[in-house]
């Protein structure tokens, strides 16, 4: 799509959670990369079973999203890899391996033709209701909102002392560290949320 003279790979009037978004495959463990087998793995497997959800071209290879029923499966085609070539998968040795070689086995169960399982949870319950309360807090303070708004509009006005109590009020800290935590995800730190949970396998 061209908006102004400028290429974007997705349509910017697309809402966030309908855009087809896709990482870099060094931030995402959960992205595959699919490169040629080598010559002797005459029995290997292609991906020309598989119509991908979404594509895009890139100088690094291209990136692929596949559906595998309960999510969107991302993977990076390298190496001069196409659809009807005769796949491997290389995981590099990073300590994202187990989640790496996770992903590698979703691909090859979808390939294979067997029933996918659910990726693991990137986020807890908990974690979601955090993450939501730490951009509800960055946005406001973005916005020039004190922590006794911020605070009145999370918790509630009724929780929220007058006077010289809210200086060492539990919900003044609790905001304190909102609003912290929502400064270092908008310097980067949104990147960890790419991250699973350690597996027990680790």
């Amino acid at each position: 799509m061209s908006d102004g003279g400028c290429d974007f790979p997705i349509d910017p009037a697309l809402p966030a959670d309908r855009a087809a978004i896709v990482w870099l495959p060094h931030l995402d463990p959960a992205a595959v990369l699919v490169a040629p087998a080598p010559e002797a793995f005459r029995e290997a497997q292609s991906l020309g079973s598989m119509t991908p959800a979404f594509t895009r071209s890139a100088t690094d290879g291209d990136y692929w999203l596949v559906d595998d029923r309960h999510s969107r499966l991302p993977a990076l085609l390298i190496g001069g890899a196409q659809a009807a070539t005769r796949a491997a998968v290389v995981i590099p040795l990073d300590a994202d391996f187990v989640t790496r070689a996770d992903a590698a086995l979703r691909l090859w169960r979808l390939v294979a033709g067997r029933s996918s399982r659910r990726a693991p949870d990137r986020l807890t319950a908990q974690r979601r209701y955090r993450l939501t309360l730490t951009l509800r807090t960055l946005d406001a303070r973005l916005n020039g909102e004190s922590y006794r708004v911020i605070a009145q509009t999370l918790f509630g006005r009724a929780h929220i002392p007058v006077g010289a109590g809210w200086k060492t009020h539990e919900l003044r800290d609790r905001t304190i560290r909102l609003a912290r935590a929502g400064l270092k995800l908008m310097r980067a730190g949104y990147l960890k949320l790419l991250r699973h949970r350690r597996s027990r396998l680790e």
